[in-house]
């Protein structure tokens, strides 16, 4: 007779206090299986950019946890988003990752949907069913409820969740409009890799700019051409015994932005004076209209935002990566580029350039990133080494959350709030609490 496996103290994982995680968080079956069904099977969840289906009959499929959706534009000019299962055996009823379609056919038995989910056709209806099926009955499941935020189109599977807007809160809001500010546009094709590594280990290194001056240095060299420039780093070596030269680009003691919200979305790193370069376009944040929407805290910001659970945005780009887990440890990493229409010629330019060079599959960074995050995957597996727990010290305590403009921040120099604040808002919704008490469970608090 099998039993089922105990989960282990959920409060006891995650520290504020101490700063301490447990790594089990990032090896266990069960809590993987628990993420799939408590976070992933209810939060709200990015699917696609309205750009990318703009013609009747375009789709474009997203994996939502274990799920699979298609996202589709209406004969009315209208979205629905479909469950990608055939309502009599289960196949998938499309197998192409974007496109144009009139109908959406099982290849297992040819049952036939429109563009609405609606079975329209069943072979040999009269011989094998004697007429007796209600195809009005059968039809694709919808997911429990569909948002569009900006052109930013999110899903949710359950029913009971607050609205997408309330779900986001301010927090969320802004770290959307740090794109949606700009008149943008998708570029098509998403990048898509996968990375021996746990999600949360892929989704936390959005907020972590203290990595860049070591986990980056030959890749800003790369890039910026700054080989000239170093950080004295209190004579630091290699394992040769080599002086390191470390770049300026991405140094620790920068001037830090980190905004926590409700539900565990938050953004986090340097200001955008404290990172300008010439390289990244930052003038779209001089428009009238866009000092309007960002607001006084988040025309300075210069890191990046994280919707809870998995939805990385790249503010300096810009892009929108996807975490998908596939298992405790692999990744399935997407990344949407975004064009900005008002940008030059010659901006638009670079800013491919930089998103085809930095992030993504043959991107220089995300290549250092996932050799990190893999390794630490490996060693959480490690009988001993499992047992050290993670250490988000950095100016704990001392993080005191200013309350101004509908927003919860902390200022300081490079910091772990955001990534302590992900994780404790991890295990709330690990609890399985409801939606007021999930709210009341993660609203910031004065100190972090």
């Amino acid at each position: 007779m099998t039993t089922e496996r105990e989960v282990p103290d959920l409060d006891a994982l995650v520290s504020l206090e101490t700063g301490q995680i447990d790594r089990r968080i990032f090896s266990d079956e069960d809590l993987f299986d628990r993420e799939l069904e408590l976070i992933f099977g209810r939060a709200w969840h990015f699917l696609c950019h309205e750009s990318q289906i703009p013609k009747r009959g375009d789709f474009f499929h997203t994996p939502v946890g274990r799920d699979n959706v298609l996202t589709v534009r209406q004969r009315d000019g209208s979205i629905k988003a479909l469950l990608n299962t055939c309502s009599h055996r289960g196949n998938a009823v499309c197998r192409a990752e974007e496109g144009n379609t009139k109908a959406f056919m099982c290849t297992y038995h040819g049952w036939t949907y429109d563009l609405a989910g609606n079975l329209v056709g069943v072979p040999d209806l009269s011989t094998y069913y004697k007429n007796d099926l209600d195809k009005s009955k059968h039809g694709l499941r919808q997911v429990a409820q569909l948002g569009n935020y900006h052109g930013f189109i999110f899903a949710t599977m359950d029913e009971t969740a607050p609205p997408l807007e309330d779900f986001l809160g301010p927090a969320g809001r802004l770290g959307i409009d740090l794109i949606a500010a700009r008149n943008v546009e998708i570029v098509p094709g998403v990048q898509k890799f996968i990375i021996d590594c746990n999600w949360k280990f892929a989704a936390d290194n959005v907020f972590d700019f203290y990595h860049a001056q070591v986990t980056h240095m030959s890749a800003m060299n790369i890039i910026t051409g700054a080989q000239s420039q170093s950080l004295d780093v209190g004579g630091a070596t290699d394992s040769l015994g080599n002086d390191l030269d470390i770049p300026t680009a991405g140094a620790s003691g920068l001037d830090e932005i980190a905004v926590i919200g409700e539900y565990g979305h938050a953004i986090s790193g340097p200001t955008v004076e404290a990172v300008s370069t010439p390289l990244v376009d930052q003038t779209w944040r001089q428009r009238p209209d866009v000092e309007e929407t960002l607001g006084p805290v988040g025309i300075k910001i210069g890191g990046h935002p994280n919707i809870f659970p998995n939805a990385w945005i790249s503010t300096n780009s810009p892009q929108l990566s996807l975490r998908i887990p596939l298992s405790p440890s692999q990744t399935e990493v997407w990344w949407f580029t975004f064009a900005d229409k008002d940008a030059s010629p010659e901006q638009r330019t670079m800013n491919l350039w930089l998103t085809n060079h930095g992030f993504g599959p043959a991107g220089l960074f995300e290549q250092e990133d996932g050799e990190n995050w893999a390794q630490a995957t490996q060693q959480v597996k490690g009988i001993r080494s499992a047992r050290i727990p993670q250490l988000l010290t950095m100016n704990l305590g001392r993080g005191k959350v200013i309350r101004e403009h509908d927003l919860a921040r902390i200022e300081a120099t490079s910091n772990e709030h955001a990534q302590l604040w992900m994780y404790r808002s991890w295990v709330q919704w690990m609890k399985g609490l409801d939606w007021n008490a999930l709210r009341e469970a993660t609203a910031p608090p004065d100190v972090l």
